[in-house]
This record gives structure tokens, sequence and C-alpha cells, in this order.
């Protein structure tokens, strides 16, 4: 099977769709265990990881700024984060002979490296959106969608700042599912199809 890697807007389901994919295909799912092997490999602190995975970063005076403050970009704790997240993907992908990589720039990191599938997981109603979030995360039905928006933004910006890709744009993925009109057990089997 090709290994998959899943691009998502948050509240979409995609971390559904991933685990019931890894369930039908038996081939295993990583997602935040990737930080937690990339703090052990590499010796950097679970919470600087997590503070920096996927997250904003920054405006170019933002990024500039901190490249003067540190001397150095490739000492800043988001370049750290990011290259102990690409090695770490690198590395899971190599053990496993696969697998089932969601987020974290992966579709760049292993383009080249092995036979892709690159999927985009997306949910064209905002109400869904927000009736997941308020089940899973603690956020107040009136700071729902702004949550949503910021949370896309960052995961945006990260993707773009790394791979100078369009996050969500579909040249950059095999296919684009919506979860809105395609329930996440459809998705997982259309995908486990193109994977095959």
């Amino acid at each position: 099977m090709k290994t998959v890697t899943i691009d998502r807007t948050f509240g979409s389901g995609g971390r559904e769709v991933a685990e019931r994919l890894s369930k039908l295909t038996g081939v295993p799912f990583f997602d935040n265990d990737i930080i937690l092997k990339a703090a052990e490999e590499f010796g950097v602190d679970v919470g600087l990881l997590k503070n920096n995975d996927e997250h904003y970063v920054g405006s170019l005076i933002y990024n500039l700024s901190m490249f003067g403050a540190e001397g150095n970009f490739e000492t800043t704790p988001v370049y750290r984060t990011y290259f102990a997240v690409s090695e770490t993907v690198r590395k899971l992908r190599a053990e496993h002979d696969g697998g089932i990589f969601m987020g974290r720039c992966a579709d760049v990191i292993l383009q080249g490296e092995c036979p892709l599938v690159r999927v985009f997981i997306y949910s064209s109603s905002m109400e869904k959106r927000i009736e997941r979030t308020l089940r899973l995360e603690d956020v107040s039905e009136e700071k729902a969608e702004a949550f949503i928006q910021r949370k896309d933004k960052q995961r945006r910006n990260y993707y773009q700042f790394f791979t100078r890709n369009k996050w969500g744009v579909s040249v950059n993925y095999d296919i684009m599912l919506n979860t809105a009109t395609i329930d996440y057990d459809a998705c997982a089997k259309i995908i486990a199809g193109l994977a095959e």
C-alpha cells in the first residue's frame, strides 16, 4: 500500500477518517505520537514541540525578528520543531514501510521517497465543524467559529512557510474529500482504494 498523507481543516474529522483508514487497512496511523517520538529521538522538550507543532509561524516581520534575536533561524524553536518532526516522519515511514501521516507537511517531507497518496479533508459545513469542535475542545459555542478559523490559519501558515506550497489548494493533493457530504467510513474506503 502507498503511504498516505492527510492534511485537514479543523473540525472536518480528518483524524477520524485516518483512524478508520488505519483500522480498514491495518496500516499504522501517526499523529500526535510523532511529537512524542521526535522528543525522544532528538532530546527536545515535549512541551516545546507541542507549542510549535503546526502552529502559526508568524508574519515576515516576526520571522525576521526571530532570526535576528537568535542569530540563526535554524536554532529557533519553530525550526527545531519542524526539523525534529520531519526527521521523525521519515524514520517512522522507513521503519513501518509506509503509514498514514496526519499533517506536519508529511506530503512534502516524503515526496520522492516513496509512493504517496496526498489527501486533503475538509467540510463545507461550518455548522458541522462547530458541532464537532464543541464535542472535542474546551471552547464556547460563541467562540467556536473564531477558534476554528484560528486553527486553520495556524495550519495554513505553518504548511506554507515550510513547504512554499499552498495549503488546501487542489493541485497539491491527489484527492480532496468533503466530510459534509461523504461520511468518514466512505472517505476511508475511497482513500484505501487509491492507496492499493
